[in-house]
């Protein structure tokens, strides 16, 4: 690799310190470099290049991978937060993997992205999601019921705080703290997962990345209020009412993620869950 576009959460990074080792060291390598800002606070166009380095968290790496879209564009992730599942590499190892990239030692991991659209007052929206999406119930809502579809059947419906569907890269994220199994990341398959459920019965439902499916907002008591929101990733809301649904299915392009020899899924793994 030689050219290089680095994307900088400002936040972790205010005085520019990190952006400006990675920026020398790619050039002192025999690199090339483009300074980019956060995808969510800039208005960002990421140029043609062989690597994005994204200096920040997993939120800054959730917002990128929907910014490079079906553009495929190679991604590593550096730590400047504090738990971070996809910036996997140190800033003390900044060099290390600059290094690695330059002279080729690294692999692609291709992670499944969501094609989610959501229908609200008859309004569909369509957007990409690389860990989940979400159904929860508004701030003024007791309990919401999500009546959930696999591929045009019913299979199961919940009172709680919601339902949300994620991938195998975001089950370590809200799907493994709402119970939900964590799955490896190069797998191709859906978790879909109930909130808080008021049922001792209810249980993810694991399906495959060839299935489609549909979340929608059910009818409750006519005196409660059922308005809820489908997030993606965290970072994108829709509003929803009773009648309005969200459909999920694989899209057809990928996050290519870099990957270090020194740095497993388990490794990792293992390192994040016992912090």
């Amino acid at each position: 690799m030689k050219r290089f576009c680095v994307i900088t959460n400002r936040s972790k990074d205010s005085k520019n310190a990190v952006t400006k080792q990675t920026e020398s060291l790619i050039k002192s390598f025999g690199g090339e470099c483009i300074l980019l800002g956060d995808p969510r606070n800039d208005d960002v166009e990421i140029p043609d290049c062989d690597c994005i380095i994204v200096l920040g968290g997993d939120g800054t790496i959730l917002e990128t991978a929907r910014a490079v879209g079906e553009r495929e564009i190679p991604m590593v992730g550096i730590n400047l937060g504090t738990l971070g599942f996809l910036s996997v590499i140190d800033k003390s190892k900044i060099e290390y993997a600059v290094k690695e990239l330059i002279e080729d030692n690294y692999r692609i991991e291709n992670r499944m992205l969501l094609k989610v659209t959501s229908s609200s007052g008859g309004k569909l929206s369509t957007c990409l999601a690389l860990n989940d999406v979400t159904i929860t119930r508004s701030g003024l809502s007791r309990l919401i019921k999500t009546d959930v579809f696999v591929n045009g059947e019913a299979v199961g419906s919940y009172s709680g705080d919601g339902c949300l569907v994620a991938t195998p890269t975001g089950s370590t994220g809200y799907n493994l703290s709402a119970g939900g199994p964590i799955v490896t990341p190069e797998a191709k398959l859906m978790c879909i997962t109930p909130i808080c459920p008021h049922t001792f019965n209810s249980r993810t439902i694991v399906v495959s990345g060839e299935d489609k499916v549909r979340i929608v907002v059910g009818e409750q008591k006519k005196s409660q209020d059922t308005e809820s929101f489908a997030t993606i990733d965290g970072q994108m809301a829709v509003r929803l009412n009773a009648g309005d649904f969200i459909d999920v299915e694989q899209a057809k392009t990928v996050v290519k993620f870099i990957r270090f020899p020194e740095h497993s899924y388990f490794n990792v793994l293992n390192t994040k869950l016992n912090r």
